[in-house]
């Protein structure tokens, strides 16, 4: 059986690692501290909001996989699709990244599908 971190520690431990970088970071939803799943808010500014949700591949792996338009969408766009998210899965956290020079990177690959 494979150990994994709590979503509580790993999501505080990425806050910190955001700030570190220099791109603030914020939790907008708290979800279940120990197995919730996570969507990442990534706020670019002018380039548009990008959201990435938590996910594992087909060999378990972690991923991340995009909503909506990989170029990223307006801020009410990307809130409306949270909230709906939430409205199925209320131990989803949310984090918000202010990303202003858009050179956030994840800690798994991003996929589109």
């Amino acid at each position: 059986m494979e150990t994994r971190l709590t979503t509580g520690l790993w999501v505080a431990a990425h806050v910190r690692t955001c700030f570190l970088a220099d791109m603030p970071a914020f939790v907008v939803a708290k979800g279940d501290d120990a197995r919730g799943g996570v969507i990442l808010k990534i706020n670019r500014f002018a380039a548009g909001v990008l959201l990435l949700e938590q996910s594992r591949d087909f060999d378990g792996g972690k991923i991340w996989r995009i909503l909506g338009a990989p170029e990223g969408t307006d801020e009410a766009e990307a809130d409306s699709r949270i909230a709906k998210k939430r409205g199925f899965d209320p131990d989803l956290w949310v984090i918000e990244i202010e990303d202003a020079r858009g050179q956030y990177q994840p800690d798994a690959p991003i996929s589109a599908l």
